[in-house]
C-alpha cells in the first residue's frame, strides 16, 4: 500500500469521524471591540436581562435548528430510502450538507447581529426556516427525478 493511499484512508476516517457543523449549537460569542448596541454596552441590571435574554434565543434558536435539521434528515431518508443508499448518501453530503453549513452560518450571523432586538432576529430567523423548508422540498423532488432519469432506483 503506498503512503498516498494511507493518507487518504486517514483523512476518510477522521472525516467520517467528525460531526457535521451544521449540527452544532450555536453559542453567544464574546465581543472584544465596543458595540454601539442596546444590547451589549455597559453592563448594567437592564443588559443583563437582555443579556438572559439573548442567551434564551440561542438556546431556543440551536434547540429548533436541531429538531429542524432532523426531521429533514428523517424526511430525506423516508423519500430516498428505494434509492442507492450510496448515492443519495453522497447528494446529501456533497449537496445539501454544505447548503445546510451556509444557513447555519446566516442563522449565527444573525444571532450575533447586535443592532436588532431578540424578539426581530427570533422572527428573521424563522423566516429564514421557512425558506430553508421549502428548498429542502424542491431539492428532494429534484433528487427523486435524478434517480428516476440516472436509474438508481
Amino acid at each position: 500500500m503506498s503512503q498516498g493511499l494511507f493518507g487518504q484512508r486517514y483523512e476518510r476516517v477522521i472525516a467520517e469521524l467528525e460531526e457535521h457543523p451544521y449540527k452544532r449549537d450555536f453559542v453567544v460569542g464574546v465581543k472584544t471591540k465596543r458595540n454601539k448596541s442596546a444590547y451589549y454596552d455597559q453592563p448594567n441590571e437592564e443588559t443583563t436581562g437582555q443579556s438572559e435574554e439573548l442567551k434564551e434565543l440561542f438556546s431556543k434558536v440551536s434547540n429548533e435548528w436541531k429538531e429542524f435539521v432532523s426531521d429533514m434528515e428523517q424526511e430525506y431518508n423516508s423519500k430516498t430510502d428505494q434509492m442507492e443508499d450510496i448515492w443519495s448518501d453522497g447528494i446529501w453530503n456533497n449537496k445539501w450538507s454544505p447548503y445546510l453549513q451556509h444557513v447555519h452560518s446566516t442563522i449565527n450571523n444573525k444571532l450575533h447581529d447586535t443592532t436588532n432586538s431578540p424578539h426581530i432576529t427570533e422572527n428573521k430567523i424563522g423566516i429564514i426556516l421557512s425558506y430553508v423548508y421549502d428548498v429542502f422540498q424542491h431539492f428532494v423532488d429534484l433528487v427523486n427525478e435524478d434517480s428516476s432519469r440516472l436509474q438508481k432506483i
